[in-house]
């Protein structure tokens, strides 16, 4: 009669089997040994980031960990991209099951607490190890096949040490189901066909070696090799690009929480500080973890709209090149830190007289000023380095310590400083927009906290003869729906956006400063405008000048006015209109707003086509970063790129909500071939709803928007 199955609770199997006694001496000193590298190598990680400046970045624990479980495991912006993502998903969790499933076998063997054994063994260390190690195979072979056969340009080319780190873990997978293999096979274990792929393998070997004495030997040998590979691997860790297995969750717990693309606050009135980054001691220790976190895996290149139009700037390549950079002068950073601590100003001094300059140095001027700081970079990479506030920094270093900055936007800010807007060739003063309209200042009104809402124009809206059409089509769709409003008029002045976004963060303090305590002395509460910038500043920036205020784009105001009915819309002149809506860096990426300017165009009746790259991986129109003043000469035209993918949707009308992607793309849509014989057209969504505001006998007004905008 056969041998009876023995009973489930007696699963298990025998640890180290037929592994040399010698061999495992071998392995606890290896592992030892790879410890200790590690830990020193990691080590030297930590001590280079707490060379940086100091930053609260600890704050909400709560909040912070969401994050991490969100897009630390659960993998949230790498799945984004199909295949990648998915074959990094495969190794990352299959890494994390197999690292428990060694635990197990130290507990159960070198604790000696028996858990190894039963149904726990069957179920997880039989079979669920086994299939994790074959998906975590698969997500190797997808690796290699994406790199050496694929080779996307986004990919680092040539790394031998990029090699080597997977052809690690592939030895480390394929021994592992080799030793499982031959033992299951040579022992004739009851419980084989719960490792599926072990034992095929091992019977795929038996089938080569019939002969017990060559599967032990065969054995033995592999057994040396994974575990050396293993432990090599792991010592290696702290000194490749794989240590971002613990930089990236913990770049992702520190990541920003506050307002997005923020530069960080400056304290202008030290004499001794370096105004901007000068040298790396001048970065915070979360923007040197952010160097250490960089996964290489190329993302923020492929998101960039400069690096698309082959301008000199490729963030992947700005935060590899400050992190060799910094690895390089490791040892002066870290003295120079230790002078500090001490007090030893001169040594300190001394040090830093040495270190490389970055900006101009160890990254090129003509790179810092070709970033759109449209943030396309950070939302694409999956461990949240934050590129626009380093290349901010280091724009700050030039235009204020060193007074240098391209030429036509260097006349921008001398308008700004000494006219309080950056439009140098306006003739026009901030009231000439709405002379013919019911709109009244601030100062006019008998108890101006009786308003519902403070108009924010911006100096588009002011200065911009296209774009005053929008400031006007919004005045009159607020006064048609019974909105109480008022402007600010001459009092109004520019929030200091392309001031800060170039670098001239004193100039941008002096007006924040000032635009503060006008609201506050109005005792203002609500603001609307059409402008994304100044809502960036407005909303989140003014808050550390004292500025708390409810601030909305007029998308969101005008669908909230649609859904309320305030407003009578002639549905029917737009009912045939085809659409498509370009996304605004400042209102999607910075601040989230996605689906009112969708939903207004939906509540016209207008038949809307989506672009491929829209939402939060839209393209940026090439104005923002102070770029509306700043005539790049580089490459090609960012807002061209944008315009051909707009006009390739076969829409009539293009539809944005900001004043300076108005500008760029009605310059773009020009160029487009086919675009003008279409009749293809751009506008503020306000402009339609302007246009479909019906009158008490129910024909459509706004007859001035149409013909100014030469329909």
């Amino acid at each position: 009669m056969p041998e009876a199955m023995p009973a489930v609770a007696e699963a298990t199997r025998q640890v180290q089997w037929n592994v040399p006694h010698s061999f495992v001496w071998v392995m606890y000193i290896s592992m030892t040994v790879a410890l200790a590298v590690m830990a020193y190598g990691a080590w030297q990680r930590v001590r280079t980031w707490m060379a940086g400046k100091p930053e609260v970045r600890w704050d909400r624990p709560g909040q912070r960990l969401r994050r991490v479980l969100i897009h630390g495991l659960g993998q949230g912006r790498l799945l984004k991209e199909r295949l990648p993502g998915i074959a990094h998903a495969l190794l990352f969790f299959a890494f994390i099951v197999l690292f428990i499933g060694t635990l197990v076998v130290m507990i159960h063997h070198d604790l000696g607490i028996p858990i190894l054994r039963g149904r726990f063994y069957l179920y997880f260390h039989s079979l669920t190890l086994d299939v994790f190690g074959a998906l975590a195979t698969v997500g190797l072979a997808v690796f290699f096949w994406r790199r050496y056969v694929m080779r996307p340009g986004q990919l680092e080319k040539g790394k031998r040490a990029d090699f080597l780190l997977l052809l690690g873990l592939l030895v480390i997978m394929v021994t592992g189901f080799v030793l499982e293999g031959i033992r299951l096979v040579v022992t004739a274990d009851p419980w084989a066909l719960w490792s599926p792929f072990g034992y095929l393998t091992g019977l795929a070997l038996a089938a080569l070696l019939p002969a017990e004495g060559a599967l032990r030997a065969v054995h033995a040998g592999t057994w040396l090799l994974h575990m050396l590979t293993w432990h090599a691997w792991l010592a290696a860790l702290p000194y490749s690009k794989a240590f971002h297995l613990v930089t990236g969750p913990l770049n992702i717990f520190f990541s920003n929480l506050d307002a997005k693309g923020e530069p960080k606050p400056m304290d202008l009135e030290d004499e001794t500080a370096s105004l901007g980054a000068r040298t790396a001691l001048d970065l915070t220790w979360k923007q040197l973890l952010d160097l250490d976190a960089c996964t290489e895996c190329g993302r923020c290149e492929a998101a960039c709209p400069a690096f698309a139009e082959g301008k000199p700037l490729s963030p992947k390549r700005v935060i590899l090149d400050l992190r060799d950079h910094v690895r390089a002068y490791r040892d002066d950073l870290l003295r120079a830190k230790a002078a500090q601590l001490a007090g030893d100003q001169e040594t300190y001094d001394s040090i830093v007289e040495h270190l490389p300059i970055l900006a101009g140095g160890v990254i090129k001027e003509e790179t810092l000023w070709a970033c759109t700081t449209c943030r396309a970079c950070e939302q694409a990479c999956p461990v949240f380095i934050e590129h626009v506030p380093t290349i901010l920094e280091m724009r700050r270093y030039l235009a204020m310590e060193k007074a240098e900055m391209p030429e036509t936007l260097a006349s921008a800010m001398e308008s700004l400083e000494t006219r309080q807007h950056p439009y140098r060739g306006a003739t026009a003063d901030r009231t000439d927009w709405y002379k013919d309209l019911p709109v009244k200042t601030m100062a006019e009104l008998d108890d101006p906290e009786d308003i519902e809402y403070l108009y924010w124009v911006g100096c588009a809206g002011a200065f911009d003869e296209r774009v005053q059409k929008v400031a006007r089509a919004l005045a009159r769709v607020m006064d048609r729906a019974g909105i109480k409003f008022a402007v600010l008029g001459p009092e109004e002045q520019c929030t200091g956006d392309p001031a800060r976004r170039s670098g001239n963060e004193y100039h941008y303090e002096m007006l924040a400063r000032a635009n503060v305590e006008t609201l506050n002395g109005y005792k203002v509460k609500r603001i609307v405008t059409h402008c994304p910038h100044c809502l960036q500043q407005l909303k989140h920036e003014y808050k550390r000048f004292g500025g708390h205020y409810e601030v909305i784009h007029h998308s969101e105001l005008v669908f909230k006015l649609m859904e309320e009915g305030k407003l009578e819309l002639a549905r029917e002149l737009h009912r045939s209109l085809q659409v498509t809506y370009h996304d605004p860096c400042y209102l999607g990426r910075y601040n989230d707003v996605y689906d009112a300017p969708r939903q207004v165009l939906d509540g016209l009746g207008a038949q809307r086509l989506e672009m491929r790259r829209s939402r939060e991986r839209s393209f940026c129109c090439g104005a923002g970063g102070a770029h509306m003043w700043y005539e790049d000469k580089s490459g090609g035209k960012i807002n061209r790129n944008r315009a051909e993918e707009a006009v390739g949707t076969g829409a009539d009308v293009v539809v944005t909500g900001c004043p300076f992607c108005l500008a760029m793309m009605e310059t773009g849509v020009k160029a487009v071939a086919g675009a003008e014989e279409r009749g293809v057209r751009v506008r503020d969504f306000v402009e339609l709803v302007d246009e479909a505001l019906a009158d008490p006998a129910g024909a459509a007004a706004g007859g001035e928007a149409r013909q100014a905008a030469g329909d």
